[in-house]
């Protein structure tokens, strides 16, 4: 089968081309970066450069293919403080709609969120919301799985300077709470070992591993029915405190903790870094879905029979490893 795939050699799609290869597939990677050219085609795929942006070029490179597994670009949410992505998220997956249809693609894989079947309150996921209505449009004859995975494992390295003590931890709330978990001795010896959101605790979340996402993906490439569905791919449910847990022991942190803070709290954080008012507002809305549990609900009407082959614990390798480098 001829495969086309968005995301160049991303956390998925590398993992997924690798995948897709060994089972004998022709595949062609999408890349907006030249430099990425050599590394696409030394592992055995077809490197085809261009934005995602362009329908021509979309189009062309669509053109011949089987299958296609369509991503929207990760957005420059704290950079870019004139960014739309609500827009963008409209025109990129109208885009890949116009090019599926031009190209005569008949098997599609729409990577979207836990999450997007919500047009309000999910925050800044409601641009998932937004693509899988777009994908919606496609003719009966085209099969589309949307692929709704939860919360990624890597997700969690946005925390390690937290961890490490630095950053919105060195401000006076991470102070006071973690004065308030370990007392005047804690805070004596520094005051790393805590995770601060206004989502934790006892939460529970689906996590999942990007490992886990590509071969989902591929079982919907090779899977024979067509129609339209809704594939939720989760790795492992575990709550914030058990995660941390899991963290701190590989890191010989065995006390961390990840304590819930207000919503206030966490725009204000957003904002420090950065964000503008309106993106901290939407994460912060994000996570308060998370911590409230109606941003799992549906996932947990329609979870996953088989959770993927990688935990928690296997990430905690990595995470240790990047947090000793630092």
């Amino acid at each position: 089968m001829k495969i086309v795939l968005t995301g160049s050699l991303g956390n998925v799609s590398k993992p997924l081309v690798l995948l897709l290869l060994e089972q004998g597939h022709q595949v062609t990677v999408i890349s907006s970066s030249g430099a990425r050219k050599a590394a696409i085609e030394q592992l055995g795929a077809k490197a085809a450069i261009g934005e995602v942006e362009d329908l021509v070029f979309l189009t062309k490179t669509f053109e011949g293919h089987d299958a296609a597994y369509c991503m929207l670009p990760p957005f420059n949410f704290f950079g870019d403080h004139t960014l739309d992505y609500q827009k963008q998220a409209l025109n990129i997956s109208t885009n890949y709609v116009q090019a599926i249809q031009n190209s005569g693609i008949k098997k599609v894989i729409q990577l979207s969120s836990v999450g997007a079947e919500k047009a309000t309150g999910a925050g800044v996921l409601v641009f998932h919301h937004i693509a899988e209505n777009v994908f919606k449009q496609l003719p009966q004859d085209v099969a589309v799985t949307h692929l709704r995975p939860g919360s990624f494992d890597y997700n969690l390295y946005a925390f390690m300077d937290m961890v490490k003590g630095k950053g919105f931890l060195e401000g006076f709330i991470g102070k006071l709470l973690y004065f308030r978990h370990y007392g005047l001795k804690g805070l004596l010896k520094g005051y790393s070992g805590i995770i601060l959101s206004n989502y934790g605790g006892t939460d529970k979340i689906a996590w999942v591993s990007p490992i886990d996402i590509a071969s989902a993906i591929a079982e919907e490439v090779n899977a024979q029915q067509g129609g339209k569905k809704v594939r939720y791919v989760a790795s492992e449910e575990l709550t914030c405190q058990e995660i941390a847990t899991v963290l701190g022991k590989a890191i010989g942190k065995p006390y961390l903790k990840w304590v819930l803070i207000s919503d206030k709290q966490m725009t204000d954080a957003f904002t420090k870094i950065g964000a503008s008012s309106e993106i901290a507002t939407a994460f912060t809305e994000m996570n308060a879905a998370m911590h409230h549990g109606s941003l799992f609900e549906d996932y947990f009407k329609n979870r996953p029979a088989i959770l993927g082959k990688i935990k928690i614990n296997d990430f905690a390798k990595a995470f240790a490893l990047k947090y000793n480098e630092q």
